[in-house]
């Protein structure tokens, strides 16, 4: 009868304890996402800084309205 009733109880501490080192796990991988993702959205921004600061470039295409003999540039706005 001994045996058994401590079987039980190793059982018992068993589980709880393991459901603790579950609960445990998950919170700290959910710290680890959360750490993971704000890292991403400081570099989104501290790219966009950057970039805001960059001298603008000229564009690639001038913007002068082309010769009356050449062919116009297929852009593709009517289809």
């Amino acid at each position: 009868m001994m045996r058994r009733q401590i079987t039980i109880a190793l059982l018992a501490v068993g589980t709880v304890v393991g459901y603790a080192h579950g609960f445990s796990s998950v919170r700290c991988r959910a710290e680890a996402r959360r750490d993971a993702f704000q890292r991403h959205v400081a570099s989104l921004c501290v790219d966009a800084a950057r970039q805001a600061e960059r001298p603008e470039r000229p564009p690639l295409r001038s913007a002068a309205p082309a010769r009356a003999g050449a062919p116009e540039a297929d852009i593709g706005v009517d289809r």
